[in-house]
């Protein structure tokens, strides 16, 4: 037993020995453009960032950037795994704040990345909180907010939650909460940026081409080729196509719960233009 906690811990020790040395050896990445894809959490951003990392000249990280690094707390190792608006106080950073080491940060990250691209993609639902903060420490920093309809969101969030932490998912009144609060402090904070601008997941669903060469525009680079959004491609461990899942969501919905919804987040829906849904006794 005593054997076995030792190779443990040694294997631990080594891991952080080798991981030191690697973000010692990294150069700190220099883009044209760092580009942060933020938005609530079930709101595909995982797509977005897939698709995105396809253009020739994008790197994307290949998993959210706050897992990676050390610089910033993580939602669920204080037991909020998709639900950092109720500690809103531990993810808001605006460019007023000191913040986390920014030199670690982006190496930590340059680990993950093609340091030779032109443009460097990072997404993490968290960041929405820190846009400000972002624009203030990284180059030439270009946000994409990706919203998506609030009872599709409040659904998932509710039903994936974390097994590790939250046995039955959480309260949809709670998931609603998340959906609305990040978009609200999302909307706030963009009038502060330089380079913002908005996409509907659903606009993405219906019309990947246009939407991901609008955005290309936004970012001053050619069109997307189109094998970015014409192949099938793996997220959450499911091979799938480009496709609006929102009915499915939102048919899982009970009557009470899309009053709940309505209750918390009604406001932010109508501002987004989506409509307030009629419960269904």
């Amino acid at each position: 037993m005593k054997g076995t906690r030792f190779r443990s811990v040694l294997r631990e020790s080594l891991g952080s020995i080798w991981r030191e040395c690697r973000i010692a050896l990294t150069p700190v990445p220099k883009p044209e453009k760092w580009v942060f894809i933020v938005g609530c959490y079930n709101s595909g951003t995982t797509l977005l960032s897939e698709l995105m990392s396809r253009h020739p000249d994008i790197s994307g990280i290949p998993t959210e950037g706050h897992f990676i690094t050390d610089q910033f707390v993580k939602d669920f190792d204080i037991g909020l795994p998709r639900m950092w608006v109720d500690r809103e106080d531990m993810f808001r950073l605006t460019e007023n704040d000191d913040g986390p080491d920014v030199l670690r940060l982006k190496k930590e990250w340059g680990m993950r990345l093609d340091l030779s691209k032109k443009v460097l993609l990072e997404k993490s639902p968290p960041n929405a909180a820190r846009t400000r903060w972002f624009q203030k420490h990284f180059e030439n920093a270009h946000f994409i907010g990706l919203v998506r309809n609030g009872y599709a969101v409040a659904e998932g969030i509710s039903r994936k939650g974390d097994p590790k932490h939250i046995k039955d998912g959480w309260p949809i009144d709670r998931s609603a909460r998340q959906w609305a609060r990040s978009n609200e402090v999302l909307q706030d904070d963009a009038k502060h940026l330089k380079h913002f601008t908005w996409v509907k997941y659903e606009d993405l669903a219906a019309d990947p081409k246009a939407t991901l060469n609008r955005l290309a525009e936004f970012l001053g680079l050619p069109p997307f080729p189109e094998a970015a959004y014409s192949d099938s491609f793996k997220i959450h461990e499911r091979n799938d196509s480009v496709r609006d899942l929102n009915k499915v969501s939102i048919d899982r919905l009970s009557p009470e719960q899309v009053r709940t919804v309505n209750q918390v987040a009604g406001d932010c829906l109508r501002h987004h233009g989506y409509d307030i849904l009629e419960p269904k006794d």
